[in-house]
């Protein structure tokens, strides 16, 4: 049983050191449901009102954390992963005011609404709405450079195994399973041998896999998003940059503005 075990663990070590390619493998195909936690803090607005009774208030009031259903579809030429909107429950006026004011005070920051996986093609397409505009960012598939661990859970029945990285100074954790031997997961994280069903980021769960189906998806549901201008990785990290400069500038000067008023 320990040479067995030994010459597993050492064939995945073999597929860590060789060139992933992000694929469905062995004809696999299906649909898989995440559950997506998101998690607020409003740090910025304590920040900025301080001690501020009346705010600090309002904030404990407020849900700390809400969730969202993401699917996964793929077969062996294409995948996406996308927000289910049947099941996406309607915000609280509360909560989406303090979300607004919050972001309000941080740079402007992207957000995906798919990511469409060519196999064929070995590319990546990214649906993203950023200031208002919608963007198809297209960029080439890469793993990122896992670091295999030994433990090991089980999720959803599948026996999963755990792989980390630092992603903008995140601590990403991964669960995939060998047995599911697809490199693909939620969002952006893939490039594993087997398919990720859990990612923690920092310690938490950012997401989980709550169903899978392994039924051939229809094609309807693998649809490439035709929606947004389309722009390289390399330029929408350029247009990011340059409004970013722009809303630090902005908000340079209104401070400055402010301090005159005041004096």
């Amino acid at each position: 049983m320990r040479v067995q075990i030994q010459m597993f663990i050492a064939a995945l070590v073999m597929l860590f050191l060789l060139p992933v390619r992000i694929s469905a493998q062995d004809g696999l195909s299906g649909t898989i449901t995440y559950q997506q936690v998101l998690r607020y803090t409003f740090d910025n607005i304590k920040k900025a009102h301080g001690e501020n009774q009346q705010t600090q208030y309002w904030i404990a009031t407020l849900p700390k954390e809400e969730t969202t259903a993401q699917v996964l579809s793929f077969n062996r030429e294409k995948a996406l992963f996308t927000e289910v909107e049947t099941e996406k429950e309607a915000r609280p006026p509360g909560l989406q005011r303090a979300i607004t004011y919050e972001n309000s005070l941080l740079p402007p920051r992207p957000v995906f609404q798919k990511v469409y996986f060519d196999f064929e093609k070995s590319q990546k397409l990214e649906q993203v709405e950023y200031l208002t505009r919608i963007f198809l960012v297209k960029s080439d598939l890469e793993a990122p450079a896992w670091k295999l661990g030994s433990e090991k859970k089980k999720i959803l029945d599948y026996t999963c195994m755990r792989a980390a990285v630092t992603m903008d100074d995140l601590e990403i954790v991964a669960w995939f399973s060998p047995e599911l031997p697809v490199s693909l997961g939620p969002a952006v994280y893939g490039g594993l041998p087997g398919l990720i069903l859990a990612v923690e980021r920092n310690g938490e769960t950012a997401y989980l896999a709550t169903s899978v189906d392994l039924t051939p998806p229809s094609e309807g549901s693998l649809l490439k998003p035709d929606k947004g201008n389309k722009v390289s990785r390399e330029q929408f990290a350029s247009i990011q940059e340059e409004k970013e400069k722009e809303w630090k500038e902005n908000s340079q000067r209104g401070r400055s503005q402010g301090e005159n008023y005041h004096r």
